[in-house]
Order: C-alpha cells, then structure tokens, then sequence
C-alpha cells in the first residue's frame, strides 16, 4: 500500500496554493470499471441474451410441429378406432371396395365408412340406400382403404366372403400426415 500525502512544503506541490492540507491514502486501484470494462460486460450480456432467445425460439418452434403432429395423429387414431370398433362387432360386409365399406352392425344396423372430398364419413342406420349423408368422423383424409380377406389371409373377390378386414387411414393437415392400418376379424361372423 502507498501514502501520498500532500503539503505545502512538498517539493512536488510547492507551486499549489491550498487551504485545506490533507493526508490521502491510494489503496490498490480506484473504485468502479472503466469504460472499455463495461461495454466489454454490455456485449457479453448481450451475446448470452442472444444465445438464450435463440433456443426459446427453437423451443418454441419444436414445441408447435410436436403439437401439430400430435394432432394429426390423434385425429387418425380416433378415426381409425371408430371403424374397427363398429367393424369388429359386426355380423359381415355387405358391400365394399378399396375405398369404402359396407356392414351389419352388431344391433342390426347398417354402417358405411366413405371418403368423400377429404372427408371421412360414416352412416348407421336402416336405409341401405348409396354412400351419401352421414356423420364427419374425420376430416383432411387424404387416404382410407379397406383390403378383404378370408379366415386363411387369402384376399377375397367378393367382400361379402371375407372375414377379416385391413383398414388403412392416411389423415394430413398443414404439412404433417399420420398413416395408421389396422386388420379386424369380424367376431360374429
């Protein structure tokens, strides 16, 4: 540690005029930072800040396309366990092709599941008139499709022969799609 003291009869000072003669103490460095300090702390500040937006952002960002996907394959799967549920139930396919089928509920009624203009649509009930009305099961379908087989796995010519059916559901909306298949033994056949 230094002491300057300061006088009047100092050599140093001898030219000063000063009416309060003190005794100062310099202890190590001056107090505070210095300019070039504090914009050197500004600037790292503002790089972690930077550095800290830019993960919350890409957070955020996985966050919303997990979001949508999640969506998408939640609106598939409650699809898809619409048609099997009511399919697995059933006494037999009355009518199908790839893209629809036709079939007798286990309470008698008739139910068919269509695509029509990226909707899917289902009808129970008494009329077995065409694949028209209904209610929206699900909507953005890009793809169902429905493959006929017998007791052996072998495809079927005549849906109405078949035992088994393999349902396959593509859903897409905003970029993301989700493809689910499942295959139904029909119980009460």
């Amino acid at each position: 540690m230094r002491k300057l003291r300061f006088s009047g009869s100092d050599p140093r000072v001898s030219g000063l005029k000063s009416r309060n003669t003190r005794k100062m103490t310099l202890v190590g460095k001056a107090g505070g930072f210095t300019l070039t300090e504090l914009l050197v702390a500004a600037l790292v500040g503002l790089l972690v800040l930077a550095g800290l937006h830019r993960i919350l952002v890409a957070g955020l960002a996985t966050q919303n396309m997990t979001s949508l996907q999640t969506e998408v394959n939640r609106r598939a799967q409650v699809a898809m366990d619409d048609m099997v549920d009511r399919l697995r139930g059933s006494s037999g396919v009355v009518d199908g092709e790839a893209e629809r089928v036709w079939f007798v509920d286990q309470d008698e009624q008739n139910v068919r599941y269509w695509v029509d203009e990226g909707t899917l649509w289902r009808y129970r009930g008494v009329n077995t008139g065409s694949y028209s009305g209904g209610v929206r099961v699900a909507g953005d379908v890009l793809e169902a499709r429905f493959e006929y087989f017998d007791r052996s796995d072998q495809p079927v010519a005549d849906p109405a022969e078949a035992e088994k059916v393999v349902v396959q559901l593509e859903v897409a909306q905003g970029g993301y799609s989700a493809w689910t298949q499942s295959s139904v033994r029909l119980r009460n056949k």
